[in-house]
């Protein structure tokens, strides 16, 4: 039997943002053992995408606790030459990334900027960065088009827009591994550790499923404005990297 499709699908703004700031405590823990830890060498091929330069300002959108955020700013950041914004609308995890920065303090320098933001209408100028990075955050946009062109009208001409999102896997045999882990274990395991009344990790199942496939999402940010627009997939080829330069 198929089940119901989970309620907030509609991906409704007070509804994403409460089940966020309720799975925060848990967050980065659940995001490192559902994925077997390879959320951190995804994370680094996308700041990598995203090629960071000294003197450089960069936002990562959607930030959640701010992995990647930190992830960026260790390039360039035990120097202090790079400048990292972190913005997200949950509340939770904001709280969650700021008590991070004092677990860095001895590896890093200088450190992101938290700060309260909805990619839909973000609170910074335009052409205000160098380059844009969202992993896994972008999905939980309830407008994906307006978010795209949101993140293309705050980086600056020549600027890179980065995207790290789950995507479609086409392998046979072990996409079919993959849906059963996703369908089946994922859910109850995220769901029973996190303590989500909101289900939140059966949520994160039906939403990658309904997510766009590699090459409809390239057609989207070029829809949006962007240029150049090149992907690829991550091991174990459940993750697309995307990138594109704001002309």
């Amino acid at each position: 039997m198929v089940s119901a499709a989970h309620p907030y699908l509609d991906k409704e703004h007070q509804k994403i943002q409460g089940l966020f700031d309720s799975i925060a405590p848990r967050y980065d823990f659940l995001n490192h053992l559902l994925s077997l830890g390879i959320d951190v060498y995804w994370r680094r091929r996308a700041v990598e995408e995203l090629r960071p330069r000294a003197g450089g300002r960069y936002l990562d959108a959607c930030c959640g606790t701010g992995d990647l955020s930190f992830t960026l700013q260790e390039k360039h950041g035990p120097q202090g030459q790079i400048s990292v914004v972190g913005s997200d609308f949950s509340l939770g995890m904001l709280r969650h990334g700021v008590k991070k920065r004092g677990k860095e303090q001895k590896r890093l320098r200088s450190f992101p900027t938290f700060l309260a933001g909805d990619t839909l209408k973000l609170p910074f100028e335009d052409a205000t960065f160098d380059g844009v990075a969202v992993a896994f955050g972008i999905r939980n946009v309830h407008d994906l088009s307006a978010g795209l062109r949101e993140l293309r009208r705050v980086v600056r001409p020549g600027g890179r827009v980065v995207i790290l999102e789950f995507t479609p896997l086409r392998i046979p045999v072990v996409g079919a591994v993959f849906h059963f882990y996703l369908e089946h274990i994922l859910p109850r395991i995220g769901n029973f550790i996190a303590r989500s009344n909101d289900r939140a990790y059966t949520y994160l199942n039906d939403s990658i499923r309904r997510w766009p496939d590699g090459e409809t999402l390239s057609e989207q940010m070029r829809n949006a404005g962007l240029c150049a627009i090149e992907w690829r997939t991550l091991f174990p080829w459940n993750v697309a990297l995307h990138a594109g330069t704001r002309g």
